[in-house]
């Protein structure tokens, strides 16, 4: 059984990695909860997965490194690997002896006396995990001069580029790609063989391997003229990585569609497909979709990679209030939680860290969505298709008669399925949804709009979370400044001795774009008595009056709070929740 060992006041600690992952932070709900300013509230989490033990960091503060290297997602535990998170040190034993020749404990002679032997044999400065001096600003990747050789230029770019990226879990030749039928069509090789991987093939595997490395979520190749610009959107903005001359690209273009099994003579028509590449630790889908434009088809490439999402509920960084009441909430046999945001707030990732909180093994839990996009273990999961008549309405009508306990509605589009979903809570079931509403407050008047009762609403709604994606600071580059009087003065008279913010300034590391990741900012509002009271009324004013008395945190206050602790820039609060 693998384990992990540490120093606690009361002496060494052995911890066994078994199905419930071990989460470290300085809120009290952490499995190791440690009372260290260096720490956030949630800072990471040691998990036992099929393949292995990982470490995911969980957006902190100050970072989380594994012996020299800082984890900018996550990082595959070896044997006898060193953790460390904010002050602690947290050395990983796999459990095999076999693995790296027998053990030696923690514990052998006075912990203190073997951990501080371990910082100075791996020769990492403490100041590792609190402020990285920066390094001299780089440029982002620049598309390829014409007149280089065909294939070799934009080869070596992309390689290039991957090599700069702090996370490396595996390379290129450890990709294959997979069509839609299930068939292996590129199999993963070693650089010492005998199959030389075709030119086309070797530069989608590097564009999928910056992908992996930078949690891209789209890869874009549009036909400029006589060449082809590739582009990946990297926490929510758009990095070009390179170009490619026209021909090139055309065989690019072929290759995806016959991983997707389209046909690859059309080249004026609107296409779409799907493809999967596996990598050493897990599968990942693609979908494809290709729509002609005045230079010939513009490729968008969807990436839904589990990985970059987060897992459960305490990978959500949500402040400590919120996450007791909705950890409260989602234990209850009734009720409603509705996530509401624009789209690509991150509301479907939210529900679904939400729903693997949930013991599945003991609940009958039902999900309907459009589409289903991310496998859950344990969960049935219904795919809507208005064409044979399954809509969101239909299908959560039928699942009422198959004995649920929690029902997942992917989106409140119309009067009927926001009714239905309504009852649902009122009567004993455990419901979350979305919808499109701007926050807390608009999530009501929204509903109201669509014509719902107002009784059923004060009767069905307990929680209505607001969200928002930020994206985090660059550790490695990243530099603070003074505030100025008008930020200050935004940030309301709470933050008036406010000594210094980070601003952005960009590095090879994080593509020149100042950031690396993104976190949810959150508004949770809880329906109190007042607020179903002024509800029932129907009456828009008392509504207002209502919320406005209740206490809750704003998205902008929140988006402050982390402007204070150096996670986020000034600039990129009011950028994403604006007035």
């Amino acid at each position: 059984m693998p384990y992990i060992e540490f120093q606690t006041d009361k002496g060494p600690r052995r911890m066994e990695l078994r199905d419930k992952p071990i989460t470290i932070g300085r809120q009290a709900g952490n499995v190791i909860s440690v009372n260290d300013e260096r720490l956030s509230r949630h800072h990471a989490v040691i998990e036992r997965r099929k393949d292995g033990c990982y470490v995911r960091d969980l957006g902190s503060r100050n970072g989380t490194a594994v012996n020299k290297d800082m984890v900018v997602v996550e990082q595959k535990l070896e044997h006898g690997d060193v953790v460390r998170a904010g002050n602690g040190v947290y050395r990983f034993y796999s459990g095999n002896p076999a693995a790296a020749g027998k053990p030696k404990l923690i514990g052998s002679k006075p912990v203190s006396e073997e951990l501080q032997a371990t910082r100075e044999a791996d020769s990492v400065d403490p100041a590792i995990l609190d402020d990285i001096p920066p390094e001299p600003e780089q440029p982002r990747a620049q598309p390829v001069r014409a007149g280089e050789a065909e294939g070799v230029a934009p080869a070596r770019q992309l390689m290039t580029l991957a090599e700069s990226l702090p996370h490396k879990p595996f390379g290129m030749s450890d990709i294959e790609t997979i069509n839609a039928r299930g068939e292996i069509v590129h199999a993963a090789y070693h650089e010492g063989g005998k199959d030389i991987p075709a030119e086309a093939v070797t530069i989608l595997r590097l564009v999928l391997l910056c992908c992996f490395r930078t949690r891209a979520s789209d890869i874009h190749v549009e036909p400029k003229g006589d060449q082809y610009l590739v582009r990946i959107r990297v926490d929510g903005s758009m990095v070009t990585i390179t170009s490619l001359k026209k021909d090139l690209g055309i065989r690019c273009l072929s290759l995806v569609k016959i991983l997707c099994d389209i046909d690859i003579a059309v080249r004026n028509a609107v296409q779409e497909g799907s493809f999967v590449a596996r990598v050493p630790d897990r599968k990942v889908d693609y979908r494809v979709s290709m729509t002609p434009s005045i230079f010939g088809q513009k490729l968008v490439i969807r990436c839904l990679d589990s990985a970059n999402a987060p897992r459960y509920l305490w990978d959500l960084n949500l402040p400590d209030t919120m996450f007791r009441t909705i950890e409260k909430a989602i234990k209850r046999d009734a009720g409603m939680l509705l996530v509401c945001g624009p789209t690509g707030s991150g509301k479907t990732s939210t529900l679904y860290a939400i729903l693997r909180s949930i013991d599945a093994s003991e609940r009958n839990v039902v999900t309907i969505e459009d589409p289903v996009e991310i496998q859950i273990e344990g969960v049935t999961q219904m795919p809507v298709n208005e064409d044979q008549g399954s809509t969101f309405h239909a299908l959560l009508r039928s699942t009422l008669r198959q004995d649920p306990d929690v029902i997942l509605v992917g989106e409140i589009r119309d009067a009927e399925t926001a009714k239905t979903a309504m009852q649902a809570a009122m009567t004993g079931h455990l419901v979350f949804s979305t919808v499109h509403a701007r926050d807390t407050a608009g999530s009501v008047f929204r509903m109201l709009d669509l014509g719902i009762e107002p009784f059923l609403i004060a009767s069905g709604l307990n929680l209505l979370l607001a969200q928002r994606l930020i994206r985090t600071l660059c550790p490695f580059c990243k530099q603070a400044n003074a505030p100025t009087e008008e930020q200050l003065r935004d940030m309301g008279p709470e933050y008036a001795e406010l000594a210094k913010i980070h601003r952005a300034v960009g590095c090879q590391k994080c593509l020149g774009t100042g950031y690396a990741g993104r976190r949810g900012v959150f508004e949770l509002l809880v329906v109190d008595d007042n607020v179903r009271a002024a509800i029932g009324k129907n009456n828009q004013g008392e509504v207002m009056q209502a919320l406005s008395r209740s206490r809750f945190q704003t998205l902008k206050m929140h988006g402050f709070s982390l402007v204070a602790e150096g996670v986020t820039t000034f600039d990129e609060v009011d950028r994403v929740v604006g007035d």
